[in-house]
């Protein structure tokens, strides 16, 4: 996925874009203008001018926008006009997988599954592969940075011309740290065959509760590595332009949750209750949502996380898994300060004390 500003960058250009105006319109329901934006996109996609798709992401007015046409861009091929003549067409698609780690000794995890065959035929014993025909999964657990990497056009090239995953993609092996938890994200890329008006991969996988176990108990074998806990947690297939997207905010979740869940148990067994404090700061390199943990009664507890923003994140949905998450662990003290702050407190500190000046509304 093109990387993109920060979307306040944006204010000082035009609104009256034509096409800033046919994303708003195809928002606003208009089909004349989602035809229009879908044009759009194919012909840059077919003629492979990955650069203006980039370059009219950057000049969207707005994050909503860029959103918007990045959208559109995604359905252009995954919805490929120009193929669906045919009775029979290619999909192809990633599963985000979150790998929590810790190691009792530093190690390194492989990025190369030994058989795909057997992933492969888990998923389809358990239907999350519908009616796709000679599927084929990569071996290769890919980072985020090289479904970034992947042009647009190319996936539009490689849908229209099947041979098998993509092999372009290169493993990323995982290198674990002694005593400490990670969270990664890795995904393993396939390709399928099925009728164009048969449901595709991404809508037979979704029900996750189908074959999310047997496909994790699967990875953890394969990835077993000694000296290391693994965890292996799957998410739902989705387009392979979407998944770097979807692939961040699975792992920032995962790595929240974990955060949560250690800081809490430490927090209470030294000192009681937590103050949660949510807030939103913007510096240098960008924005982010922090939440701090501290005690009232012993003020060298203090920890906190950082949950960078990309430009096509959803910040009321940000907030909203926070919220619920700490309410879920019964953390009473919730505060949310409703200004942007800078990078840095006037102290110098990254988080936020309870006990800290003007340090906001308490949620309910």
């Amino acid at each position: 996925m093109p990387a993109l500003p920060d979307p306040r960058r944006y204010s000082s250009l035009s609104r009256d874009d034509a096409l800033a105006r046919l994303v708003q319109q195809t928002a606003a329901g208009d089909t004349a203008a989602r035809r229009a934006l879908l044009l759009w996109a194919r012909e840059r996609l077919e003629g492979g001018r990955d650069g203006e798709i980039r370059d009219a992401l950057r000049r969207m007015p707005s994050a909503a926008a860029a959103s918007g046409l990045w959208d559109a861009v995604c359905r252009a091929v995954e919805d490929d006009e120009a193929a669906s003549e045919h009775e029979v067409g290619v999909r192809l698609f990633a599963f985000p997988i979150v790998l929590v780690v810790a190691g009792r000794q530093p190690a390194v995890v492989t990025g190369t599954l030994a058989h795909p065959d057997a992933i492969r035929e888990a998923l389809e014993k358990h239907g999350a592969l519908g009616a796709a025909r000679n599927v084929g999964l990569s071996n290769a657990l890919c980072a985020r940075t090289a479904l970034d990497a992947i042009e647009p056009s190319a996936v539009l090239r490689w849908s229209r011309e099947w041979s098998g995953p993509p092999r372009e993609l290169a493993p990323q092996e995982i290198r674990v740290e002694r005593g400490r938890e990670q969270v990664h994200v890795r995904f393993i890329v396939g390709a399928g065959i099925s009728p164009r008006d048969a449901p595709s991969i991404v809508e037979t996988a979704s029900n996750i509760g189908a074959w999310g176990i047997p496909l994790a108990k699967l990875l953890m074998q394969e990835l077993a590595c000694p000296a290391v806990d693994l965890l292996a947690l799957p998410r739902p297939p989705v387009g392979l332009l979407r998944a770097p997207l979807a692939g961040r905010q699975a792992e920032i979740e995962a790595a929240f949750h974990l955060f949560v869940s250690n800081t809490l148990r430490e927090l209470r067994a030294a000192a009681g209750e937590p103050t949660a404090i949510v807030s939103a700061h913007e510096g240098a390199a960008g924005a982010e949502v922090r939440v701090s943990m501290s005690s009232v009664f012993d003020a060298a507890l203090l920890e906190g996380f950082r949950w960078p923003l990309h430009p096509f994140d959803d910040l009321q949905r940000i907030e909203a898994v926070i919220a619920e998450l700490l309410q879920a662990c019964r953390v009473d003290d919730l505060r949310v300060i409703p200004k942007v702050l800078p990078e840095r407190m006037g102290s110098g500190r990254l988080f936020l004390r309870g006990g800290d000046a003007g340090t906001g509304d308490r949620a309910h």
